[in-house]
């Protein structure tokens, strides 16, 4: 029998070992380390879908080789929303009434769980001891998606950006994500920069996620507000100045007034005074831009005002203003901030700009143009046509509009008749502005393409130039013969050369040949070679000797005039000698004719 005391240290030792069994099975992994979950230690599961995870000690996403883990776990459990579940044997535990969790294998810690609701959706934590008795942990946080597709999403962007970011809904817990746009274009991403040259674009996100098999897939309709409340021109006027505004929605840093008329600039800053001109009503904090003109205005004042702020040096936003001024006996001032007359700018239509431009065949990089247009009124809409026909859609045009702005970029540029056409929201007629473009295929064109001279003239002159003006690095020009002549304006050639350098200079791009006095080795075929941008091209051009010269020409019709006067006296004279008849003879043989009368 035992006495009190043996029962008092069975019972203490009873509640030792239970302590202990606590602590290595439960407790100590409050002290145990926490290390990497294979596949990581955030997954987003679609609600039905399953999924798998292990403790992986040497961390990274590849499994481990068997081996390597064969006998690491001597015990293993899973908690979930406090509750824990042993994965020492294959059983099959039941959480709610769809989920079941199984252990992964028996060489690794870890679980199978199928069929998983949106009620679980929590912190996972995988326990468990190695063959050296001491804990490790890893904690999963388990996202749980709806199973519906989300059909449309809307999106609405800003007036006043020239861009945006698309981000596909749940994109932080993706595995994988491609966006699509209205053309089919591709972008591996979760997220795409956008330009907001339209007011309702489409996209697609395509998302993978973790235990499904099939992409989840959402449309997306980018609307960009109207930024009509943005930006907003006023005009006020007394008898003793004029008031520009520009109402900005939001407040600004700096501002700055143009005048069109004279490029002059003024920053417009609260109470600035200079001259004539004054920041008046600026308010930085409130969004306002002001500038005041004292009357009378001058010859300067007149014309296009833009108040704009500048974002970046390609970026910029604001008012336009068309100030006009009749004289009459109070010098009243007459303002249109929208839909100015037309009438001044029909001439401007039956005008072309004349622009060159060099793309090289032999280049990979495309060539892009800036192709502009502007009016002194708020623009409506705007577009650029080509020769085919096509349109091309302006860019950052919610900032420019306002400004009276219209540009675009266009790539690979064509010849031909371009016309940039803009209307304000009075709905008249489009004004149209036309540019010539020329596309060269080289840098350089002839300006003396055939030269006729003859054997002898003197100061013969051959020239080839640069588009855009661009510099020239080496000059040489090629005779038919194939001798290379090196010229430059830079050298001075001897007193018995016959070649010269000729043209403006080789950094105006002009490459030029005089040729002193023409000889019969000159006639034929010659080539301006130039090096630009350390590239060689060359250009053809010809000197073609002339038939005979005017001197000849003139000798030859002198006496050409002589011979045929000459022939014509000759001619004159026989056809006017005088006619004197035929000549007989009377034969004597006639004796039997008797010369007497007749007697009867």
């Amino acid at each position: 029998m035992c006495t009190i005391h043996q029962m008092r240290e069975l019972l203490y030792r009873l509640i030792v070992a239970a302590a202990l069994y606590l602590c290595c099975w439960n407790g100590s992994f409050a002290f145990a380390d926490t290390i990497p979950i294979f596949p990581s230690g955030t997954l987003s599961i679609a609600e039905g879908a399953g999924f798998l995870a292990f403790l992986n000690p040497a961390g990274g996403v590849e499994l481990p080789p068997v081996t390597s883990a064969a006998g690491q776990w001597i015990h293993c459990s899973v908690g979930v929303d406090n509750v824990q579940y042993s994965l020492d044997s294959d059983q099959i535990h039941r959480i709610g009434e769809k989920t079941t969790v199984e252990r992964y294998d028996p060489e690794r810690c870890g679980i199978r769980v199928k069929n998983v609701q949106k009620s679980l959706e929590s912190k996972w934590t995988l326990y468990g001891t190695d063959a050296h008795g001491e804990g490790r942990t890893g904690v999963l946080e388990l996202t749980v998606l709806s199973p519906k597709l989300i059909d449309e999403l809307n999106v609405t962007a800003s007036g006043t950006l020239s861009s945006t970011t698309i981000n596909c809904p749940d994109k932080d817990g993706a595995r994988y994500c491609r966006i699509l746009d209205a053309e089919q274009n591709v972008y591996e991403s979760c997220t795409k920069s956008v330009e907001l040259t339209q007011r309702l674009s489409h996209f697609w996100c395509h998302l993978m996620f973790w235990g499904a098999m099939t992409e989840r897939i959402t449309k997306i309709n980018l609307h960009v507000e109207e930024d009509d409340r943005d930006v907003t021109a006023t005009v006020d006027e007394t008898e003793d100045h004029i008031v520009l505004s520009c109402q900005y929605r939001q407040s600004v840093s700096l501002c700055r007034a143009l005048s069109e008329a004279d490029n002059r600039q003024f920053l417009l800053l609260d109470g600035h005074l200079s001259g004539r001109y004054s920041a008046y009503n600026t308010k930085i904090s409130k969004g306002i831009c002001s500038l005041e003109i004292k009357k009378p205005l001058a010859p300067s004042d007149v014309g296009v005002w833009r108040i704009y702020q500048q974002l970046n040096p390609t970026d910029y936003t604001g008012c336009v203003f068309d100030v006009k001024s009749r004289r009459t006996s109070k010098a009243r001032t007459f303002i249109r901030a929208r839909g100015t007359s037309k009438a001044a700018y029909q001439r401007a239509e039956l005008t072309a700009t004349s622009i060159e431009i060099f793309h090289d065949p032999r280049s990979s990089s495309p060539t892009v143009t800036p192709l502009s247009c502007q009016v002194p009124y708020a623009i409506d809409y705007c577009y650029l046509s080509g020769p085919t026909g096509s349109d091309y859609a302006p860019i950052r045009f919610n900032r420019l509009k306002s400004l009276g702005l219209c540009r675009f970029e266009v790539t690979n540029i064509t010849t031909g008749m371009w016309a940039c056409g803009v209307n304000d929201l009075d709905g008249a007629e489009d004004q149209l502005t036309y540019y010539n473009v020329s596309v060269y295929r080289q840098p350089g064109r002839t300006v003396t393409d055939q030269l006729t001279a003859s054997s002898g003239d003197r100061e013969q002159r051959l020239l080839c130039r640069t588009i855009l003006d661009l510099p020239i690095d080496i000059c040489r020009f090629v005779d038919p013969s194939g001798e290379v002549h090196g010229l430059s304006d830079m050298m001075k050639p001897s007193a018995e050369a016959r070649y010269r350098y000729h043209g403006k200079g080789l950094r105006e791009g002009e490459c030029g040949l005089e040729i002193v006095e023409l000889r019969e080795k000159d006639f034929g075929r010659w080539k301006c070679v130039i090096k630009v941008r350390n590239q060689e091209y060359e250009i053809g051009m010809e000197i073609v000797e002339e038939a005979l010269s005017v001197g000849a020409i003139i000798g030859i019709s002198i006496g050409a005039t002589i011979a045929l006067g000459i022939i014509g006296i000759f001619v004159y004279r026989k056809l006017n000698r005088r006619y004197t008849g035929p000549t007989y003879t009377v034969s004597s043989s006639m004796t039997n004719v008797s010369n007497g009368s007749h007697q009867s």
